[in-house]
């Protein structure tokens, strides 16, 4: 936790209802609430669709991270996932075992364990691909690439502060 960083005191209306430890705080003024919330409800829907092929959320982010790169470290994809490495860890043994991504010592370091996609990764790849594209059409529908980058912008602000 960055304990150093002083935040100023802010005094309007919509700050004071989304910040908890203010007597006007309340759940629906809080972009947390409204991005938990989000994040909850696609997760729900991607579920919904992953469940019948038998891939979930975090395989789908294991696969859709690895196709961006041609390799990776565990580390690494742990840290773009935002998943703790053990549990990462033991996501991409149990991965491995479903031969949709394979696993070797790095060259550069033989404490480090590089992840690669199989060809039956990149198959599911392309399977969960376009289920994810039907939840982004349903969700960005009627949003222009301005709002979309916008939004974008916005939430790596957010994330940049609290890292």
């Amino acid at each position: 936790m960055r304990n150093e960083i002083v935040v100023k005191s802010r005094s309007g209306k919509v700050w004071r209802q989304a910040d908890p430890k203010d007597q006007l705080f309340s759940s629906d003024a809080s972009p947390f609430f409204h991005l938990t919330r989000l994040v909850s409800l696609y997760q729900i829907r991607m579920d919904a669709h992953l469940k019948p092929i038998g891939m979930d959320i975090p395989r789908w982010r294991v696969l859709a991270i690895l196709h961006e790169h041609e390799y990776a470290p565990i580390g690494r994809i742990a840290d773009l996932a935002v998943i703790r490495i053990s549990t990462m860890t033991k996501l991409i043994y149990r991965m491995e075992n479903e031969d949709l991504i394979s696993t070797s010592v790095s060259e550069h370091d033989a404490r480090v364990t590089d992840v690669r996609l199989t060809e039956k990764g990149m198959q599911v790849f392309t399977e969960v691909r376009g289920i994810a594209s039907l939840i982004f059409g349903r969700a960005f529908h009627n949003f222009d690439d301005h709002e979309i980058r916008t939004l974008i912008n916005t939430c790596s602000k957010i994330y940049q502060n609290i890292y």
